[in-house]
């Protein structure tokens, strides 16, 4: 089960690197496994610096803005000489989530934001301490960026310098992270070519092209995708907030898990704020691998009324077990807004779930408020993935080769061990006066329809009727969409498969059953499924009761 990692400080490689836009310092864990010698950190974000500070003391850190400390000033904290330079100036001017917009005629435009033009900072470094080499991350929309003008006037600069320059997207889970986080690695170097490492691991990001790249990873012989549940699966249950330091309940369950632990005795962040009524009612829908197009659709915020069910598709979603989780962003402690609820409890990721889904080991530890500390876990690069880097940037420099970085093999996890907590989950869920049921109740006593509910209208049938017509008999049952089968929404769950499979059939047959006994006595079955809009399900309802009043003359309405 261990996984090939030494517990010793690694071989020192000669090198020396210093890190801008350093933030918790997720670059320099990985090039410090690799072997750099790291000297120096920039960062203007005080908390920030303090959680660098904290896990790598013996680096100089300088907390200030990138453009408050001049390039030789920077290289004379350095100690004087600088092989690499490696940063991550802020993404969200490139970002979809951090693009900003201001009011035009006819819309909206896009407005300039000062954080593209950190970068200009690395340039302004590099060009005074002249490296052997540097390296820089950012997300994918820097390329794509004003028509990708602004990526190409990047590569342009760094050019004249006399670097050449190599760009490429990478895949997190491909080097071991259990994350589908993809970045954007600009490299340069003097005089030498760059080969960008490749991931001992291999799977698809999206899921209607994961068969593909299945039967790709076999064929090249790679490791499949570290799971989230491989990343998560021995942290305890937080059926409370959550306490800042507990030792570990329970043995590692994986590789990664064990890895992460290393010489840690102790589990510190496994914190994560609480979940509001509204909120919990929506995830409590949601299958692990769902998201909100799981939820009723009455039962959504208005925001999610005009959507297309192809849009925003990880909103309030729930991690799949047996899959990486999805980007961790800064918002992560919130489960509307994005891929960010536990596999199976009903709340948001704690700190410390979040920091193994970005490869921090347990003895990383952060510093300031929850919210500090969860944008500096969300804006880290995976200190896996930067060493991987780290180490095809030391064979390129040093022209030889390095010993193979940490590879953890995949944990092949029982997928019966969560079934007892999934079914918790899902059992915990009101089978009565749900809101679906009441909504549809208050429509119908606003029409007048008066009635009984949650009666049985036979004796000897297994359900109760939500709403009950004695007197012009007609039953009428409220069916929630996951646990009976609804022909929208039905699809096979992420993992449980065949247990979840069954327990549908079962129920489908034994709706089948109920309203044929029903049907046999002469009554009429109205059947209503959780995600109808309530005005349109009640109009349907009383049709069908006024019609049989008038056939039975009866005047009980």
């Amino acid at each position: 089960m261990s996984p090939r990692r030494s517990r010793t400080r690694p071989e020192a490689l000669g090198l020396q690197a210093i890190d801008l836009f350093s933030g918790a310092g997720g670059l320099t864990q990985g090039f410090r496994a690799a072997g750099f010698d790291v000297t120096l950190a920039l960062d203007n974000d005080p908390e920030s610096c303090e959680t660098y500070l904290l896990n790598h003391p013996d680096v100089d850190v300088a907390c200030a803005p990138a453009t408050a400390l001049r390039a030789r000033e920077i290289l004379r904290r350095a100690g004087g000489h600088v092989d690499v330079v490696i940063g991550g100036p802020s993404c969200q001017g490139f970002s979809t989530a951090g693009r900003k917009f201001r009011p035009a005629r006819g819309g909206f435009v896009r407005v300039g934001d000062d954080r593209n033009k950190l970068w200009e900072q690395m340039f302004k470094v590099v060009r005074t301490v002249q490296p052997r080499a540097f390296l820089m991350e950012n997300v994918p929309g820097l390329q794509s960026f004003r028509s990708g003008q602004f990526g190409e006037r990047v590569l342009r600069e760094f050019t004249r310098l006399g670097y050449t320059m190599h760009t490429q997207v990478l895949l997190a889970a491909d080097y071991g992270v259990p994350q589908l986080r993809r970045r954007v690695f600009i490299v340069g170097l003097r005089d030498a070519e760059f080969q960008f490492p490749e991931g001992e691991h291999l799977g698809g990001w999206r899921r209607d092209t994961l068969d593909l790249w299945e039967a790709r990873r076999q064929e090249l012989g790679r490791l499949p995708h570290v799971t989230c549940w491989e990343a998560l699966s021995d942290l305890p249950r937080l059926d409370d907030g959550g306490v800042p330091i507990r030792g570990y309940p329970a043995e590692a369950t994986s590789p990664y898990a064990l890895m992460l632990r290393a010489d840690s005795d102790k589990l510190r962040d496994h914190l994560r704020p609480p979940i509001g009524e509204k909120h919990l009612q929506l995830v409590r829908h949601v299958p692990p691998g769902g998201t909100w197009r799981d939820i009723p659709p009455h039962l959504l915020p208005d925001r999610f009324r005009g959507m297309r069910r192809t849009d925003s598709t990880n909103l309030i979603g729930r991690l799949d077990p047996n899959r990486p989780a999805y980007t961790i962003t800064t918002q992560f402690h919130n489960v509307t807004t994005g891929c960010n609820t536990h596999p199976f409890e009903d709340r948001a990721l704690s700190l410390r779930e979040a920091a193994r889904l970005q490869s921090f080991p347990d003895s990383y530890r952060f510093v300031g408020s929850f919210r500090s500390k969860a944008r500096q876990v969300g804006n880290a690069v995976p200190p896996l993935l930067a060493e991987a880097l780290a180490l095809s940037l030391a064979e390129t420099i040093l022209e030889r080769p390095m010993k193979r970085r940490t590879v953890i093999p995949t944990a092949s996890m029982p997928a019966a061990a969560p079934t007892d907590l999934t079914r918790r989950r899902m059992q915990r869920q009101k089978r009565v006066d749900t809101a679906p049921e009441v909504t549809l109740r208050k429509a119908l006593h606003a029409r007048g329809l008066r009635y009984r509910v949650d009666v049985a209208p036979l004796a000897g049938l297994r359900r109760k009727a939500d709403v009950v017509f004695r007197p012009v008999r007609v039953a009428v049952f409220v069916d929630g969409c996951f646990w009976h089968g609804c022909p929208d929404h039905a699809k096979p769950t992420k993992s449980n498969t065949k247990w979840w499979a069954d327990k549908i059939a079962k129920n489908k047959r034994r709706d089948a059953e109920t309203t044929l006994a029903l049907e046999a006595a002469g009554w009429t079955v109205v059947r209503v499924w959780e995600h109808e809009d309530p005005d349109t399900a009640a109009s349907r309802v009383e049709n069908v009761v006024r019609s049989q009043a008038r056939d039975l003359s009866a005047d009980a309405l």
